[in-house]
């Protein structure tokens, strides 16, 4: 049943629009007082709508809608605000504090009869279209995760049935082929299944800088530049890679190959698509008061300016349709991000299009 708070302190004014909202099927909840109409306001379940008035002992109705608009559970509750102000500023600011209705007293109660109605209605239709939307969203996403896991999966499989069958037996550089496939096959499955693990764990801000590591940057970069090199084979991309001698990072070493695998295989990823898009530069240089910043160039096909923000969002992707053509599950730039900023650094990019994309990830020295 639809519950209905009023919180009114003229008990005339109360019973009337009690008794008209109980014959309209409304569950109705009467407070007279703005503390207690706060509470009530604020208890499990939330009331469907609230006819609020302005004036009220205690605390007005004004404060009552600032502290409902600023908590998560409450900001959505419509309002209808109730006074005998008129001045069109007592009005506005009803409005900017979640009123989604306003009503000048005196008023006719059939009047206000009818604006609940509208009011539950209007709700109505805005939390189906929500449900709708999610419910399409999370079709799209479940069609692009299993795309996703099924792509590499099925480079496994095809390895694996070639290697069944004599033919490999004696030719070493088919069977030598056939296992880097697989190989290959197998590091993008695990690369998602960690994306997905890790994507839930910073949901729940369970990932956190608690174990620094030196990570010789050399080794770790020729690490990823193997798998990336491995999964793009097809591609002859060329890397060219700079780093300092003896140049370390102070981080976790996996939260580290999560962001260079990531930034690496972006590169790649756009750079494909592009007849430039060869050779992809990586070049480590120290920050001026300790760390570094990894800077990755490519000559791709580029992230219009409007989207050079949105792209670090969660399962971010420009056009659903587009992903097949540009893959991945719109992960990689927000958990690279995420990481980043965790050990007080940042991931951030600058993209020209059919020009390239050049990517800075910096990490300042551990204080």
């Amino acid at each position: 049943m639809t519950t209905v708070l009023i919180i009114e302190d003229e008990p005339l004014l109360q019973d009337l629009i009690t008794y008209a909202l109980e014959n309209d099927g409304y569950q109705i909840i009467n407070i007279t007082t703005g503390t207690e109409g706060l509470a009530a306001a604020q208890a499990e379940p939330s009331p469907d709508v609230i006819i609020l008035d302005v004036q009220l002992p205690g605390m007005d109705g004004f404060e009552i809608g600032r502290i409902l608009q600023g908590e998560a559970r409450t900001a959505n509750i419509p309002i209808i605000f109730l006074t005998a102000r008129t001045a069109m500023k007592d009005k506005l600011t009803g409005f900017n504090l979640g009123g989604i209705d306003y009503l000048t007293k005196p008023f006719d109660v059939a009047e206000l009869r009818a604006r609940v109605k509208a009011t539950l209605h209007r709700v109505k239709i805005e939390q189906d279209k929500v449900r709708l939307d999610l419910e399409q969203y999370k079709s799209s996403l479940a069609q692009n995760t299993s795309y996703e896991l099924l792509t590499p999966l099925s480079k496994v499989l095809s390895a694996l049935d070639v290697l069944s069958r004599d033919s490999t037996q004696n030719n070493p550089e088919q069977l030598q082929r056939m296992i880097e496939v697989a190989r290959s096959g197998a590091n993008e499955l695990h690369w998602l299944i960690e994306d997905l693990l890790l994507t839930n764990k910073l949901a729940h801000e369970e990932v956190k800088p608690l174990l620094h590591q030196k990570v010789d940057l050399a080794q770790a970069i020729h690490l990823i530049i193997e798998q990336t090199t491995m999964k793009y084979r097809s591609e002859n991309f060329v890397f060219q890679v700079k780093v300092p001698e003896g140049c370390a990072i102070s981080m976790h070493r996996k939260h580290l190959y999560h962001v260079l695998h990531h930034l690496l295989d972006n590169a790649c990823k756009f750079s494909k698509l592009s007849a430039d898009g060869g050779q992809i530069k990586l070049t480590v240089e120290p920050l001026e008061h300790g760390g570094v910043e990894i800077i990755i160039v490519d000559k791709g096909v580029g992230i219009p300016s409007e989207l050079q923000e949105k792209v670090f969002e969660k399962y971010y992707q420009p056009d659903m349709s587009l992903t097949r053509k540009y893959e991945g599950m719109g992960l990689g730039l927000y958990i690279s991000r995420t990481i980043a900023q965790a050990y007080k650094g940042d991931v951030t990019l600058k993209s020209q299009l059919r020009v390239g994309t050049t990517c800075c990830f910096t990490i300042p020295e551990v204080g």
